[in-house]
């Protein structure tokens, strides 16, 4: 219901008298549905009509005419008018059985001294008085978003023009006042178009992308209506889209809260977009439709459904008491945030409810101006804190991407840039890195009595740490040329568990001499293939678990010509964009390939952790070394 017809009622008595305009209360009207040239005429019989005293628009009202009886004398006006208060509708006018004009349909937004002069229709010359009939014949419009049910189907008032045309623009929504209101929410709407920057600056940033939503809808549809009343001759179809856009803020209310708690939304909350959506459809729908269906449509949308939807928008406020729960361990910046997020739901409760109860038009004047600073003071306080956090979290990164440099440098140390391969061997060796700084690590070396080693293993955790615990080991290692692979695991897991770094690693360490004997000794690590199949070890617990133990050697004999691929677990973990493993099967069946074909095969299909590779051929000649980094 549009605030300024309700003012202009409310204070006509007085200024009617004043100006001695005589309007006609219902009493003297009745109305009828349908549509007959004929009802226009001053002698009309009307048995059977309505009064308009019991007038209530329904969905089959397309065309109404609504005669009303007077006997207004307007000889002495100087120009004769009529002011006809016909809310959302086009209408046509007759006076005395004479048609004087109308009006072509409904306007939007705020009542401008310009609409208003063409909602008062002059006379015609020669008309004889006093005026004794004015029949209107009304073809009500949809119910537009934002707008109620109105009690009365038109108002008519005769007079003088100039006096009717100052009365209608006195009485009419008062723009100036309204400034207060407007101002808070370009503020808030300004602050939301700075909150969605934010987030596409930090996409992790998910409270600032719904706080940016919901201040850019709470100040859409409310900036809109300004707009709309400075430029009546917007249709009023794009008022209604405008309204529908900005329907989603009690979702976006609900998916603020739990963002900044960072837990899911309750299931029960998915009624609110399922309630917009409806709403929606059903606003817009009634746009495209023909009269006959828009009228119905609308009535059932924006009066019937009202008081429910409303009544589920206002469920929203319940949100921060359900996120903050509960609220004895809200720790640190929380104990701020919680109670004003308390705040910003009880003041979108009071919204929607205070409609629900005392009608939409309770809502307007002192209430919505303090409810608009209230929630722009939230807001505002809202936004400071999410910038901090941004800012933390960037001080955050900016320091740990310092502490992966250092640590992409330290693995960059540790790995070989040439094998040492004893005569006999043929060694490759790819290593990929990943994103963030992982815990691969190999080393491989001639032995005194020119046997082949090979060390390759795996540290828990990533960045600095898992590199500091790389170096520990492979410097562990560099000590233990003359133990055999099993006694190497053991000297290893003895220097990681006194260390104060923590974690385990997984390991492997193997021997081959040029002859062919082969002995492995594997701490938790993928175990090797040989030509394609994978080799049965006895296995041990990873390093760092235990204080004491000893680990299992297998030995083995290679033939000429055979091929051990030793990998990390970057290759069988890799994942696609279907979130499919790489996979043991697959990693079988390419394990003939080369080092750097099998790294490569795995990073295509989706690396996420550091892939290593290495291939040990018995060549029974010596061979250069080939290794890609």
């Amino acid at each position: 219901m549009r605030k300024w017809l309700l003012a202009a009622i409310v204070a006509l008595p007085v200024s009617l008298c004043a100006q001695a305009i005589v309007p006609i209360p219902p009493e003297q009207c009745v109305y009828k549905v349908g549509d007959d040239p004929r009802w226009a005429a001053a002698d009309l019989d009307e048995s059977g009509w309505t009064p308009e005293t019991q007038y209530k628009l329904t969905g089959d009202m397309t065309v109404l005419w609504l005669p009303c009886h007077t006997n207004t004398n307007l000889t002495g006006a100087q120009q004769p008018a009529v002011w006809i208060l016909a809310v959302d509708s086009a209408m046509q006018a007759f006076v005395n059985g004479r048609p004087i004009g109308g009006i072509a349909g409904p306007r939007a937004g705020y009542a401008s001294e310009e609409t208003l002069e063409k909602e008062v229709v002059p006379l015609p010359p020669g008309l004889a008085f006093p005026v004794r009939t004015i029949a209107v014949r009304v073809t009500p419009g949809r119910i537009t978003a934002g707008n109620s049910l109105f009690p009365f189907l038109a108002y008519t008032f005769p007079g003088d023009r100039e006096s009717l045309v100052n009365l209608a623009v006195r009485n009419a929504d008062p723009f100036w006042g309204a400034i207060p209101v407007y101002s808070c929410f370009l503020v808030i709407g300004s602050a939301g178009l700075f909150l969605l920057g934010l987030f596409l600056l930090d996409h992790s940033q998910k409270p600032a992308l719904w706080l940016g939503i919901y201040c850019c809808s709470v100040s859409l549809a409310r900036v809109s209506s300004l707009c709309m009343g400075q430029t009546p001759q917007i249709p009023m179809s794009v008022d209604e889209i405008v309204w529908a856009a900005a329907n989603i803020e009690s979702c976006a209310l609900v998916l603020v809260i739990f963002a900044l708690v960072n837990r899911r939304v309750p299931r029960i909350y998915w009624i609110l977009p399922a309630t917009v959506i409806v709403l929606n459809i059903g606003s817009i729908a009634a746009i495209l439709l023909p009269p006959h269906w828009s009228l119905p449509l609308s009535l059932f949308v924006q009066v019937t459904c009202f008081k429910p939807m409303w009544s589920i928008f206002a469920f929203s406020g319940t949100a921060p008491f359900v996120a903050f729960w509960p609220w004895a361990k809200v720790q640190g910046r929380m104990r701020i945030v919680a109670p004003l997020c308390a705040l910003w739901g009880l003041l979108e409760a009071a919204f929607y409810l205070g409609q629900v109860i005392f009608g939409r038009d309770s809502w307007h004047g002192p209430i919505q101006t303090w409810w608009s600073l209230s929630i722009l003071i939230v807001i505002v306080a809202l936004v400071g804190y999410i910038f901090q956090d941004q800012r933390a979290t960037a001080d955050q990164r900016a320091q740990m991407g310092g502490e992966l440099a250092a640590a992409r440098q330290v693995q960059r140390m540790l790995m070989p840039e040439k094998l040492d391969v004893a005569l006999g061997i043929a060694l490759s060796a790819a290593f990929l890195p990943a994103s963030e700084v992982g815990g691969d690590f190999y080393r491989c070396r001639t032995l005194k009595d020119g046997n082949q080693r090979v060390l390759l293993g795996d540290v828990s955790g990533k960045g600095v740490a898992a590199a500091l615990t790389s170096a520990l080991l492979l410097g562990a290692a560099d000590r233990c040329d003359d133990l055999p692979p099993a006694s190497v695991l053991k000297v290893l897991n003895l220097a990681l568990r006194q260390s104060a770094i923590g974690g385990f690693t997984t390991c492997l360490c193997a021997d081959v001499s040029p002859a062919g004997s082969l002995r492995i000794a594997n701490a938790g690590h993928l175990s090797p293939y040989r030509n394609g199949e994978e080799l049965p070890l006895n296995n041990g617990l990873p390093l760092g678990l235990v204080d004491r133990i000893d680990y299992p050697q297998t030995p083995l004999h290679l033939a000429p010509g055979d091929t051990i691929t030793f990998l990390s677990d970057g290759v069988v973990e890799a994942r696609n964009a279907a979130r499919e493993l790489f996979g043991f099967e697959r990693t079988r069946k390419m394990s003939t390939l080369s080092a750097d074909q099998l790294a490569e095969a795995a990073r295509k299909f989706g690396q996420e952790d550091d892939i290593t590779v290495l291939t040990l051929t018995l060549t029974g000649a010596a061979v250069p070394a080939k290794i890609l980094v």
